[in-house]
This record gives C-alpha cells, structure tokens and sequence, in this order.
C-alpha cells in the first residue's frame, strides 16, 4: 500500500510540474502532462514502478476524461450542426485515415496495425486546438464554430471507433458474431440512456429539493458516470464509451450548467490523471527504433489535414484566402483519443509499441500547431500563386455554387423540415432493419435444422426483413427527391431533371469514396489477402468520373446564374 500511495503521490505532484512546464512555453497542459509522465515513468527515471497502478490511473483517467468530454457534449447540439459541418467530419475522418492506413502498408506493416495507425491519426484534439486558439486570441475568427462543429462529429465518431475494438473480444473473432454483439450492445446502452433521459429529470428534482448542497451535485454527476460506465463494461464494451453517455445525459438537464460549474474544479484533476498515466507508458527506445515511421506519419497528418480540411472547408464551406490555410493548420493536432484508440491495440497483440508511437505524434503535432498558426497567410501567399488561374476560377465556381446548396439546407422552411424528418426516419429504420436482422439470426440458431418450422421461419424473416428494406428506399428516395427540389433554389436552370442528375452523380461519388476510404475497416474485419487492397483504388476512380461529371454539369451554366440572394427560398420554386 505504501508504495502504492508514494506513486500516486508522485505522479499528482509532477502533474502540477507538468502543468508548469506547458505554461512556461505557453503550450496546452497536454504538453506537459506527457513529457513529465515519460520522464517519471518505469522507462526512464523509473520514480513510478507500479505498471499495474498505472494501467489502473490510465483506464480511471480515461474513463474521466469521456465523461468530462460529454459534458460538452448535449445531444441538441447535434441537431443543431448543418449537413455542412456533418460531411466535413466524415470525410476528414475517411481520408485520413485512407492515408494513414495506406502510408503504414506502404512502409511494410500488416494491415492491423496499419488500420490502428490510421484511426488514430484521424481524431484532432479538442483540448490543443481550443486553448491553442484562446491563447494566440484567434478563437473569434469565423473558421473556428464550424472547426468546433467538425471536432464534435469527430468525438461522435470516435466512441463508436472505440465501442468497435473494444468489442472485438480478441483478434480471431468471428465478424458476424463480433458484429452482431457490438449492435446488440450498443442498442441496449442508447435505450437505458433515452431512458434514463426521461426519468432522471424527475428524479434529480427530488434529491435537490431535498438537498441543494453543491456537493450533492457533484457526486450525483459521478454516480451517474460510474454507473454507466460499469453498465458499458458488462455489455462488453469500453466503460469510456458509457463514461461520454452518461456526461452527455447530465448535459441535457435544464440545469446543466450547475453540474458543470461542479464539476469544473475536478476536470483538470481527472484529465491530468489520464495524460499523466498514459506518458509513463512512453519508452524512448521504441521512439527512437520508430522515428521514421513517427517521421512518415506526421507527413501523412499535414498532406491529409490539408486535403480533408482545407479543401474540404475551401469547396463545402466557401473558405477563401488564408481561411483554409489556417483551418488545416489549427486540426493538425492529434487528439486525446488517439491515445485510448492506441491503448485498445494493446489487447490485440500486434508487436508494434503504439502507445509511445501515439503519444509522440501528439506532442509533436501540438507543438507543430502552435507555431504553424502564426503562418497560415505566409502559407497561402506561398502556395496560392502557383495555381493556374483557370483551374482556381474553376474551383471558386465549383465552391460558390456548393456553399449556396449547403446554405438553401440550412434555410428553415417547409422541405429542410421534411428533409430533416425524413433523415430522422431514415436513421430509425436503418438502425431497426440491424437489428432485426440479428435477433432473426439468432432465433434461427435456436430452431432445429433441417425441420419445417427453420425453412418456413426463414420465409417469414426474409419477408419481415424485405418489407422493412422497402421503407427505408421510400424514405431514402422521398430525401432524394427534397434534395433535388432544394437545389433547383441554386442552379440557374432551374431543371428539375438536371438537378436531379447532379445530385445522383454527387451521392453516387460520395458513396463511392465513403467506401474506397473505410475499406480498411472491411480489410481487417475480414482478414482479406493485401491484393485486395487494390479494391479502394478502383472505387477511387469509378468516384472521379462520377465527380468530374458533377464539375461539368455544375460549371457548364456557372455564366447563367444569378446572383445569390439569402432572401431567395426554396418556397419560390
């Protein structure tokens, strides 16, 4: 025990050292936190030898760190986020992890690993890129809601990353098995927290009229996060996972903000705890034997970060000059999940140290994003010239005429409601038609083989399941339709079929690329032979042609259209 007490003591005490150092060079305290945390740990100075009480402070530290995150985190925020911001997030999600997926085969790893390093490149970091911005006073700028929009799609995404390898019970799992529980899992934890949504709000007004201390808010908050996170855990999933649920859950109080203001005094405790404990599991020696694959990588994070966010921000957002200069810049910042996506890995055996691999590349690209920020004019004066002029009128026509589809979508009328609903449906049905089709599987196992009651059992689900499989295409057909009528608000034709066609050779490539990019997931869910690596690149291609048909549709009547008014509704039309 007292040893045990001395480590604990040790490691709260270099926090502060920690938090110290991050001030001193005007870095975020995550700086900090890891360099002191290698320097302490059993690698180097060995002050803390416990591995078993860190790997203890390391998974209490996380599990804090995802419920202080879903503090932030109110599920009418999401509501709230455009399809703009949404697309962003997903597609810089794919594409870096296409390009760290692929830069990790390329430099001889098997596609496990190279799936790992690819995820965990993918997630900036909330807590670098905010108080990187509140330090350097650019936090006002109007890049920053929609970079904060993108940044909250990304934790979305990243407890589902999470909740998929942490319910992979072991590297030789059945997929369909694997599957099938992650679903089952992952529906049972949303019902007991929509549940607890409803009823919590009554019972939460009682204790407080009972009891209005402060610190009753406090240790209400924790035993909602414990127990959720216990709750995640028995259904075989990360307690992390519950852990951002039941933060999320405190977030939709009315009183929310109180909860928050409890809480507060502890959250850098909890996230000090989380960054502390995961830089003493650094050894410099695996840094040193990996510095040209840690070398690729951050080479990987600026080419990506540049396409899927400058790119991205410049065509769908309408970014122009430097803005999308300086976006790509303030996402180059590997987040804190990386770290928890790196410390799932460890389970699967994959002989490759991506904890230090991760919490390198995140000290290295926090440091990177601090300085880079001052220079993201330079950056654009630099680059902006040496493209032909004809390619960037093209773009800007190409981006003009995006940004007014994106801003029709975000006009409150009749078809963004309905558009809105119909995605609302769409979702439920996609989730019940999932579901089904397990619980039938499962039922089907029970069912004696070879007997009539199995075949006549499987007509009945075949015919369930189609049946629901034909709603979600009328609900699907029925945005499709919405879509094109809302476009027909922003091409200068004003032809429903022509709209129509530029919508379809837009999905069409989106869902392309989609796959192309998230093909990893299939490779190593799969266990495919490395030929058919091959696959992504040739839905690439098939993706380009639908895009480049979009380019011609679009800029073969950019002379004919009008000029943008906000005032102009799809209610005209």
């Amino acid at each position: 025990m007292a040893t045990e007490l001395i480590s604990l003591g040790i490691l709260f005490l270099c926090a502060i050292i920690g938090g110290i150092i991050a001030a001193r060079f005007k870095q975020p305290a995550v700086f900090g936190l890891l360099l002191v945390g290698a320097l302490i740990g059993p690698n180097l100075l060995n002050l803390v030898k416990d591995s078993s009480m860190i790997v203890m402070m390391a998974d209490f530290g996380a599990i804090l760190l995802l419920f202080i995150i879903g503090l932030e985190f109110d599920v009418s925020k999401l509501m709230k986020l455009g399809a703009r911001s949404i697309l962003i997030g997903l597609l810089k999600f794919a594409i870096v992890l296409f390009f760290g997926y692929e830069t990790t085969l390329l430099l001889g790893f098997g596609s496990k690993v190279a799936l790992f390093v690819g995820v965990i490149l993918s997630f900036s970091s909330t807590v670098v890129i905010i108080k990187v911005l509140e330090q350097k006073e650019m936090f006002s700028r109007r890049e920053v809601p929609l970079l904060i929009a993108v940044l909250i799609i990304e934790d979305i995404l990243a407890v589902f990353a999470l909740t998929f390898f942490s319910g992979i019970k072991d590297a030789g799992s059945s997929m369909l098995s694997t599957f099938e529980h992650i679903i089952f899992s992952i529906a049972i934890l949303v019902f007991a927290y929509l549940l607890m949504m409803k009823i919590l709000k009554y019972g939460v007004s009682i204790i407080l009229k009972n009891n209005s201390d402060e610190s009753v808010l406090t240790f209400l908050s924790l035993g909602i996060g414990a127990l959720f996170s216990y709750f995640a855990f028995s259904l075989g999933l990360t307690p992390s996972a519950g852990a951002f649920l039941a933060g999320s859950l405190i977030a939709s109080l009315p009183n929310a903000k109180d909860y928050g203001r409890a809480i507060h005094p502890y959250a850098m405790i909890f996230t000090s705890i989380f960054f502390i404990s995961m830089g003493t599991m650094v050894d410099f020696r695996s840094v040193e034997s990996n510095a040209a694959l840690i070398a690729a990588l951050i080479f990987t994070i600026f080419i990506s970060r540049f396409i899927a966010v400058g790119f991205l921000t410049f065509m769908l957002a309408n970014f122009k000059d430097e803005q999308p200069f300086f976006s790509s810049i303030a996402m180059i910042s590997v987040g804190e999940f990386s770290l928890l996506v790196a410390k799932e890995s460890e389970k699967f055996g994959l002989g490759i140290d991506l904890v230090t691999i991760t919490a390198s590349i995140i000290f290295i690209t926090a440091i990177l994003m601090s300085i880079g920020i001052n220079y993201s004019s330079n950056l654009h004066s630099m680059l902006n010239s040496r493209v032909p002029i004809k390619a960037r009128l093209k773009m800007e026509r190409l981006s003009n005429y995006m940004r007014k589809f994106f801003d029709q979508m975000e006009i409150e009328n009749f078809f963004t409601k309905k558009l809105r609903y119909d995605s609302k449906i769409s979702l439920m049905l996609l989730i019940v038609v999932l579901l089904a089709f397990f619980v039938l599987r499962r039922i089907s196992l029970m069912v004696e083989a070879n007997s009539m009651v199995l075949y006549a059992f499987y007509a009945v689900g075949a015919a369930l399941v189609i049946y629901l499989l034909s709603l979600l295409y009328r609900r699907l057909n029925s945005m499709r339709h919405t879509l094109s009528v809302i476009l027909t608000n922003v091409d200068s034709s004003r032809n429903m079929k022509k709209c129509t066609r530029i919508l379809s050779s837009l999905l069409l490539a989106l869902l392309l690329l989609f796959s192309a990019m998230l093909f990893p997931f299939a490779m190593f869910a799969l266990n495919l032979s490395p030929w058919m690596n091959a696959i992504p690149f040739v839905l690439m291609v098939i993706s380009f042609y639908y895009f480049r048909d979009l380019v011609v549709l679009i800029d073969g009547t950019h002379h004919q259209m009008p000029s943008y008014s906000p005032g102009f509704s799809v209610s005209k039309v």
